[in-house]
């Protein structure tokens, strides 16, 4: 069995808040790793309402694990997270192209802080999913474009995000994302099992 298929299994087992913090441990891997600058995480587990465990582990995980998070959306069955480092982000949105991307559709990340357009995004996922979150999540800005030009269709290759422009580069990061989930799987697997 793959390894996150296992780590999944595992985690159906556990109570609330050892199931939260694993899932945001694993899928945000690259983001506490600072190879990526963001992450959407859905925690949702068969049906449970999750959101008072949430709300009462979400200030400790933000401090334990150097992280900030984002309400997208939130129900009774899901509490759907943008998960980030504040550095990297602003680093993100003040690139100059970025920048300008982000600007035509109404985002204001001037000022070197990312809260304003991280709250222009979750307005946006009131109506839809904003193609724009490619660059909340690192994407590569052609590959975002591509996306919304291409209306989701004819990509060269597909995993992380689709891509219309260096496979090298998306492959590259393939790797390392899948990677550093597949190591934190395997740490919390391997933790589990001493105490078992």
């Amino acid at each position: 069995m793959p390894i996150l298929q296992e780590l999944m299994f595992f985690l159906k087992t556990q109570d609330e808040k050892t199931f939260i913090e694993s899932m945001i441990t694993c899928f945000a891997a690259p983001v506490l790793r600072g190879i990526k600058c963001g992450a959407l995480i859905n925690l949702s587990r068969g049906g449970e309402d999750l959101r008072t465990a949430w709300y009462a582990m979400k200030g400790y995980l933000s401090q334990k694990l150097r992280l900030e998070f984002a309400e997208i959306k939130t129900s009774r069955k899901s509490v759907i997270l943008f998960i980030y480092r504040r550095e990297l982000l602003a680093s993100r949105l003040s690139e100059r192209d970025s920048a300008a991307f982000l600007k035509r559709l109404g985002y204001d990340c001037s000022n070197n802080c990312p809260f304003g357009c991280i709250e222009n995004l979750v307005m946006r996922f009131e109506w839809e999913m904003p193609h724009e979150v490619g660059i909340f999540l690192g994407y590569p800005l052609e590959d975002v474009e591509g996306f919304i030009k291409n209306r989701g269709r004819r990509e060269k290759i597909s995993g992380y995000w689709k891509v219309y422009g260096n496979e090298k580069y998306a492959l590259e990061k393939f790797g390392e994302y899948k990677n550093a989930e597949t190591n934190a799987a395997l740490k919390m697997l391997e933790g589990s099992a001493a105490v078992r």
